[in-house]
């Protein structure tokens, strides 16, 4: 296995950590090489909606929309809860907008304000008026400008959106996709241009090639090289295998491990289907043991309430996710488990759902299987999945005629999912779920219906026929990982930086401990920290 290249930098993953931490190491000087374990570049981010989230950005300046530093600490401490270093709560304030500004100057990016609340809105410092949000989306981008190399972007399977979030709002898309205007949306599918989460990658992809960085696809690493310090990487790439030395160090940006069955067994003990691409397969996390990092947050992942159509699939042949991001909200619904009980705020941040969702008891999981309810009115009056308002049911929905049915037909309680809907019944014409205050967060009126009255969120469950499907938990990335310092550096078990080596993303500890801070909560850190571990890597010693 001979040695082929010297670099200053290797970034290992091409997802949005990976993509930012390349351009900022180049732009530091450093001769750079960005390794990406599959054929394309975008990482699961591709497949998001491609909201940062960063307090203070300028975006919300530009649009007189207030915030502090003193509110954004304070919030992001109630969310983290002490499990995270404060000094990394106190550099992403400080760094981030800053980071945001340099991105948008530095790629064909440009930003927008976003439009939905941070997720915790009982906590203090959080932003949860109408109409404001410290998240920023992109704006639509044209995919021509990566010229040939376009078949490197990672595409969603959920199928392009080539609008910006503030136009989708203003068609109010959420409720009423057949508000889009449709003629528009052929006319940018035809000139190639991309939204949301592609857009996103597609931008950040453009200010990589256009810089002349190295990017090799299907080039996995698995292990470092470490002598004194780590000093490059073994690549495993299309046919053969080398070694890439690293004269100022690697960063790790290899997504989570939640395609890991060991690791998932061992921190989680659930089998689920991630809904993220395949190749975050815990690399970041067994180079970072291998070098003797401190591992910590573990058991903790983001993630999500999911359902799957029997046959769909994404490419590559995997079953297509179908997170349940909206419709578990709405009038008409309701979540049960097996006891025919409920057992969470249905218009909850998806991130607390799933939590619910992976609770244990000495049975296995307390709330498994679970099953999201509706009726015909739900059906008559919203979307669900590919399904628009007054389409007929499709048959992945099971379809009853009596709530007895339903409860005997997938092994219910039947006399207490009678006593649960009867008191959610109660509670809608009420306006008010006594249990677990359903439609009244920020985030919960965001999603729900606004002509639905008198709580947007509640609706009886009481027009037969009665509906049901699967409730499945799902991640969209893991969290544990090794620690790092404001710099980026990954930390050993001493607490001091391991020599060489850098990680961002989801192949480092998430900076907000057990807790998800509002849109692109997952995507606002890996940029910033990406950016930084490339600047810090850029400017390191060199090896030798």
């Amino acid at each position: 296995m001979a040695q082929q290249t010297v670099a200053d930098v290797v970034v290992v993953g091409g997802g949005v950590a990976g993509l930012c931490a390349a351009i900022a190491a180049h732009d530091a000087g450093a001769k750079t090489v960005l390794l990406e374990a599959s054929e394309l570049l975008g990482g699961t981010a591709s497949w998001s909606g491609g909201a940062i989230w960063i307090p203070m950005n300028h975006c919300m300046r530009r649009a007189g929309r207030p915030d502090s530093r003193a509110a954004a600490l304070a919030y992001m401490q109630a969310c983290a809860q002490g499990k995270t270093a404060p000094e990394l709560l106190d550099t992403y304030l400080d760094e981030g907008p800053a980071v945001l500004e340099f991105l948008e100057r530095a790629t064909p990016l440009e930003f927008e304000v976003g439009t939905m609340p941070d997720y915790y809105d009982q906590y203090p410092g959080a932003v949860h008026r109408p109409g404001e949000s410290r998240s920023v989306a992109p704006a639509i981008f044209d995919t021509h400008r990566l010229g040939d190399r376009r078949t490197l972007l990672r595409r969603s399977p959920y199928g392009t959106i080539p609008f910006s979030f503030e136009e989708f709002s203003r068609f109010q898309a959420i409720l009423h996709p057949e508000r889009i205007d449709f003629a528009l949306m052929k006319q940018r599918l035809d000139a190639g241009y991309v939204g949301w989460g592609e857009a996103l990658s597609a931008g950040l992809l453009a200010a990589v090639l256009e810089r002349g960085v190295d990017v090799r696809v299907s080039s996995r690493v698995r292990s470092l090289l470490i002598e004194g310090g780590v000093r490059g990487v073994r690549v495993d790439g299309a046919g053969s295998s080398y070694e890439l030395a690293a004269r100022h160090g690697v960063v790790l940006c290899t997504g989570g491990f939640e395609w890991d069955p060991e690791l998932v067994e061992e921190q989680f003990g659930v089998h689920w289907t991630p809904s993220t691409v395949e190749t975050n397969r815990g690399d970041g996390w067994h180079m970072a043991e291998q070098a003797g990092a401190q591992l910590t947050n573990r058991g903790v992942c983001w993630g999500w309430p999911t359902y799957m159509i029997p046959g769909e699939k994404r490419t590559g042949g995997l079953p297509l996710v179908r997170t349940s991001l909206v419709e578990r909200g709405l009038p008409h619904s309701i979540i049960v488990d097996r006891r025919g009980e409920r057992f969470v705020d249905e218009s909850a941040p998806y991130h607390r759902i799933l939590k619910v969702l992976l609770e244990r008891e000495a049975q296995g999981f307390r709330h498994l299987p679970a099953w999201q309810v509706l009726d015909q009115q739900f059906l008559d009056k919203y979307p669900f999945g590919p399904v628009m308002a007054g389409q007929p049911a499709p048959e992945w929905l099971h379809r009853f005629e009596s709530l007895p049915q339903l409860a005997a037909g997938l092994g219910i309680d039947a006399a207490a999912l009678a006593r649960t809907v009867r008191e959610f019944n109660e509670a809608a014409v009420l306006g008010r779920d006594a249990r677990f205050g359903r439609g009244e967060s920020a985030y919960a009126r965001f999603f729900a219906d606004p002509d639905n009255s008198p709580n947007p969120s509640l609706g009886p469950l009481s027009q037969a026929p009665f509906y049901a499907i699967e409730v499945l938990p799902s991640t969209i990335g893991t969290c544990a990982g090794p620690r790092i310092d404001t710099r980026g550096r990954v930390l050993a078990g001493d607490g001091q930086p391991v020599p060489g080596l850098f990680a961002a993303g989801n192949a480092a500890a998430a900076i907000s401990g057990p807790a998800y801070f509002g849109p692109g909560g997952t995507i606002g850190p890996a940029m910033v920290f990406g950016v930084l571990a490339g600047r810090t890597a850029a400017k390191g010693t060199p090896h030798g």
